[in-house]
């Protein structure tokens, strides 16, 4: 996950300042979802959305507008329920309706707070800027702990992604209402990657009734991790993803649940000397992924202790809790709304299918047809570039 942290300049010019706050009555329960600011970030022509796209290697037959995004902070909860700010990214199209379609993207897996899509050039801004070119308002969160938003992110935690991501459409939707437009909230959702299945997770969310106002139209989801415990932990510790990415990945999960269910307490239990003196360090959210990979052993096996491998196999007590939050995220539940998959069927250095042929293994186990778009034998960066044309063929089929 940590290998798609790449940066990329992008041929943006910057906006006028645009600061706002929301009203009582926009706000969610207990302040959730109040707008506190939005600072414009890029701002792209369609010559120069086209020339960026096509450097990146996608598709770019969908440009019709340009692109102006901005960086909004809001509040939402903490895993303890108390207010923080987080942040995220909207992208509006230049041109086009007043009712704006609504795309939701969940971003994949970065390390560092300043390589969030809102705050940094990188390839977690492509898909919003692919979508929104093409005519659709782009929501985007950071999620918690990333971009400017406070502490550390809660990696791979679904209750704390839907929150965040639900207070976002909330604090998006004053502020896209403050430009003179307006979203529509018929939500189009996606994600890549960690993405995957905040993006489910978000949809049932939405089925539920988080916030009324809000309702799902279509779900599609990129090489997502929806299979953490059946299929991508068991996948790390075998070798059959990059043992040096596996060990990053599985340590930035175990210090982040650490963090919220007191998984290992000492370091020591789950990581082997010396890194346990450093390993929770390094995702304080200030560290890259070039950072943590150069500071970290070349596999799993060098990392964890036997302890922490049996718990990553099969987990237990506190560890047994933290994998019922981040785990499931297509099961107990039935989608309404059309859920299209896509991912590589080789080539996947990070994620494996198993984790898409499970998610639609469970939702046809509830009647719900979920096809998988082969995208061919690509890395994992790659599966993404080609999945995001495809997802608005799919999304322009759900009227």
């Amino acid at each position: 996950m940590i290998k798609f942290i790449l940066v990329v300049t992008m041929s943006a010019g910057l906006i006028g300042l645009v600061t706002t706050a929301a009203s009582p009555a926009q706000a969610g329960p207990a302040g959730r979802g109040e707008l506190l600011s939005a600072v414009p970030i890029t701002g792209l022509t369609p010559a120069q959305v086209t020339e960026l796209l096509a450097g990146h290697g996608i598709d770019t037959g969908s440009v019709r507008h340009g692109v102006d995004a901005y960086r909004l902070e809001y509040r939402t909860t903490g895993a303890d329920g108390r207010l923080v700010t987080a942040s995220g990214a909207v992208a509006l199209p230049r041109g086009g309706g007043h009712r704006l379609p609504t795309v939701g993207f969940q971003h994949g897996t970065i390390a560092a707070k300043a390589e969030a899509g809102s705050v940094n050039s990188d390839n977690n801004r492509l898909a919003p800027i692919t979508f929104t070119a093409a005519g659709y308002a782009t929501v985007a969160p950071d999620y918690l702990g990333l971009g400017t938003g406070d502490g550390p992110h809660p990696y791979l935690d679904l209750p704390t992604e839907t929150s965040a991501s639900v207070d976002m459409l909330r604090a998006a939707d004053t502020f896209v209402r403050r430009t003179g437009r307006t979203l529509d909230r018929r939500m189009l959702l996606t994600g890549f990657s960690q993405g995957g299945p905040a993006a489910m997770a978000l949809g049932r969310a939405l089925q539920e009734g988080a916030d009324p106002r809000f309702s799902v139209r279509a779900i599609a989801g990129v090489s997502g991790i929806y299979d953490l415990f059946g299929t991508q932990f068991p996948r790390a510790l075998d070798g059959t993803i990059v043992p040096k990415l596996a060990t990053i990945s599985t340590a930035y999960y175990l210090t982040a649940m650490n963090r919220l269910y007191t998984i290992y307490g000492q370091p020591s239990r789950a990581f082997r000397a010396p890194y346990d003196t450093v390993v929770e360090g390094l995702f304080d959210g200030m560290h890259s992924g070039l950072d943590i990979a150069a500071n970290l052993p070349n596999t799993p096996a060098d990392l964890l202790t036997d302890w922490a491998v049996q718990q990553l196999r099969r987990p237990t007590g506190p560890m047994l809790h933290a994998a019922r939050a981040s785990d499931g995220s297509c099961t107990g539940w039935t989608p309404r709304a059309a859920v299209r998959l896509f991912a590589a069927t080789g080539g996947d250095e990070l994620v494996p299918i198993g984790n898409s042929t499970q998610c639609q293994e469970a939702f046809q186990g509830r009647g719900v047809t979920t096809p998988i778009t082969d995208l061919g034998r690509v890395d994992h960066n790659t599966s993404a570039k080609r999945a995001y044309p495809l997802m608005l063929d799919f999304f322009a089929s759900q009227r």
